[in-house]
């Protein structure tokens, strides 16, 4: 692994989203991930699941997030590298739980259904989500699936009623416990892709340090140089 200043650090702004990731939104995962650091092919291979390295081959079906949280603009990160929290989406909609929730089309304004994994929030750099598409989700949809994660993690006491799911549209039968055995498969199997982008949301922290190891040492030389001067003139 190392440090590809040339192809990222000054990487072109025309390349990276114009526009800003905002909660609600669908967008399409892309499959020619970014990263600060170069990853050399046995660590791309010990690093990412099958899963993911198919996905990034282009060998499976495209992959949609929610917009959870927008980035968040700070003075220690470069614009390329924004942090941005998702909802990952799936179009394997036979997995319905009751905190894996179907969003029909109609609501997403694709040309399928999409099923939320309300438990799978994860970090993903904003420049490896390609663009948004269908319509932004509306705030009771956006609040309604963080509140089921928020039940299932003992954090509201309770959920809304049954009713108020039918009224948002969303299909409420067959909710079978996340316990089930086919459902935890499920998850293994989503935690595994899910690699596509924790992988170098990992490799940014890395790349992070090394910055500010590398600065630290950097003024501490420069301090050093100063104060010999200072000594000489002295």
């Amino acid at each position: 692994m190392r440090v590809n200043l040339g192809k990222f650090i000054f990487l072109n702004k025309q390349r990276c989203n114009i526009l800003t990731p905002q909660p609600g939104e669908i967008w399409k995962v892309n499959c020619l991930v970014r990263s600060p650091l170069d990853l050399l092919s046995e660590e791309q291979q010990h690093l990412y699941s099958s899963l993911a390295r198919n996905f990034l081959a282009g060998n499976s079906p495209p992959r949609y997030v929610m917009i959870v949280r927008e980035p968040e603009l700070s003075e220690n990160i470069e614009e390329e590298w924004l942090i941005v929290y998702v909802m990952l989406l799936s179009l394997e909609t036979d997995f319905i739980s009751n905190i894996d929730l179907l969003i029909p089309a109609k609501i997403s304004g694709l040309d399928r259904d999409l099923l939320a994994e309300t438990w799978h929030i994860i970090p993903a750099l904003a420049c490896n989500l390609l663009q948004p598409v269908g319509k932004r989700l509306s705030r009771q949809i956006y609040e309604y699936l963080l509140t089921v994660r928020d039940y299932h993690d003992g954090l509201v006491s309770q959920l809304p009623a049954i009713t108020e799911i039918q009224h948002l549209g969303f299909t409420d039968e067959n909710l079978c416990s996340a316990n089930n055995p086919r459902i935890q498969n499920f998850h293994k199997a989503e935690q595994a892709w899910s690699d596509v982008l924790t992988v170098p949301v990992a490799a940014y922290y890395t790349y992070f340090k090394s910055i500010k190891f590398t600065n630290a040492i950097l003024n501490e030389a420069l301090q050093l140089e100063q104060d010999l001067q200072s000594d000489i003139s002295g």
